[in-house]
């Protein structure tokens, strides 16, 4: 057997394995291009005798073909057809192992030495494909970390690294160098291999927190466009009033003229002054919160206080002056503001008469938040509410209050005091302004 039908056979396995644990479907067209760019990537090998860099064609052509074919999903292409070769290195050895098990006497037969390379071809694509399908299932469920591209790059990295690693020890390694020489080269990939990990880390780190971010704006959008339509809601109704009103003053027109002031106190008492607690009820106090600068953090307020009124909870809001910015990330803050009004709701709306309030104080180098709601009295500690995983409600994780505490504890200039007096739990936050 030459070295022209190994290699062939070589890279007719090898294209096997990677369709076999390939993401999608392969075509026959991809199929053929496959083959057709191994084959090319073998030529130092079978043409030049360039062993060593013969490997490496077949890494890169491997990687170049999960580039430019089925483009939306290119980390994970490459990962698997590093994996696929991986796979044939393998369980191509095994296979040959189990074979070297098999008596000369046996092979040597012309029917049996017939038979043995089919034999193993279907061995090699049962178990590749048996393979493969129990890798996808694992690493292509499209659930948590595996969502994120940069995990498939650095598993990326991994493999094709190792796969050098591996080329570097077992085939030029073999070649007339010198143990310095081997110790160089060996340094050098695990010097690139750490540096490649890192960054790679990095980035999936920075993709974490942007992703992160990304939500929290969405949310504050959200809370935007709702803070919107109460907006347009209250106009549309102060328009009713304001048509309502001139009708009232026109009937109450009509008993003045006529003197009756019996059937005017009458008019008044039946249908004026309950006029009176409807537009109490309708008051949520939305104009302190034009003293807030930050366009999303005051929708966030108004979407969290309006919610509040209309699930029956009295709500109160004093903010007296206007607040321009506040020295934390705005992304944080309006995190650490919906927990916190999240949880003041939840509890409030667990006693007979339920109260939210919310107080903004700018002062000259800071500005202070306080956040209160009645609470249903227990023995519950303070410090239990900010451990991770503890919670009194039922069915949740318990890691929201957990989770503004991480938060505020990244900045040096935020002073949180969390107090229960009176029925009333109270958070305080005050937020100095940073040095220059």
């Amino acid at each position: 057997m030459n070295i022209y039908f190994e290699m062939l056979l070589s890279v007719f396995l090898l294209s096997i394995a990677i369709r076999n644990v390939w993401p999608q479907k392969m075509t026959i067209k991809a199929y053929a291009a496959l083959c057709a760019l191994l084959v090319i990537a073998t030529l130092p090998i079978t043409l030049l005798s360039y062993m060593q860099y013969g490997f490496f064609s077949i890494l890169v052509a491997v990687c170049l073909f999960g580039l430019i074919s089925y483009r939306n999903t290119r980390p994970q292409n490459i990962c698997m057809g590093l994996t696929g070769c991986v796979l044939t290195v393998i369980i191509d050895n095994l296979l040959i192992g189990i074979l070297a098990l098999i008596p000369d006497s046996i092979l040597n037969h012309p029917y049996v030495g017939f038979a043995i390379i089919p034999i193993q071809i279907i061995l090699f694509y049962m178990i590749t494909l048996f393979c493969g399908r129990l890798i996808k299932k694992g690493l292509l469920s499209r659930k948590g970390i595996w969502q994120i591209s940069q995990v498939w790059y650095l598993i990326d990295a991994i493999l094709l690294l190792l796969a050098i690693i591996f080329i570097f020890n077992n085939v030029i390694h073999g070649k007339a160098y010198s143990a310095a020489s081997v110790i160089f080269y060996n340094g050098l990939l695990a010097v690139g291999y750490f540096f490649v990990v890192l960054f790679l880390f990095l980035s999936m780190f920075r993709s974490y927190r942007e992703k992160l971010q990304e939500e929290t704006r969405q949310k504050s959008f959200l809370d935007l466009q709702e803070y919107t339509r109460n907006l347009e809601a209250m106009y549309n109704n102060l328009r009713s009033f304001k048509h309502d009103y001139i009708n009232i003053l026109t009937s109450m027109s009509g008993y003045i003229e006529n003197g009756d002031m019996e059937e005017l106190k009458t008019y008044f008492e039946g249908k004026i002054l309950p006029t009176r607690n409807l537009i109490a009820q309708g008051d949520y106090k939305l104009n302190q919160l034009s003293n807030i600068g930050i366009l999303e953090i005051k929708s966030l307020l108004s979407a969290k206080m309006i919610y509040a009124h209309e699930t029956g909870i009295d709500v109160t809001i004093d903010i007296p002056d206007f607040v321009a910015e506040f020295s934390m990330d705005t992304v944080d803050l309006a995190r650490i503001l919906g927990i916190f009004l999240d949880n003041a709701i939840e509890a409030a709306l667990e006693t007979a008469h339920p109260k939210v309030g919310l107080n903004i104080i700018q002062n000259p180098n800071s500005a202070a938040i306080i956040i209160s709601n009645s609470f249903q009295e227990n023995s519950l500690a303070l410090h239990k509410l900010k451990q991770k995983g503890f919670t009194t409600k039922k069915g949740h994780q318990g890691i929201g209050l957990s989770n503004a505490q991480k938060i505020i504890s990244s900045y040096d200039n935020i002073l949180l005091e969390t107090t229960k007096q009176g029925g009333y739990f109270t958070q305080y936050m005050e937020i100095s302004a940073r040095k220059e």
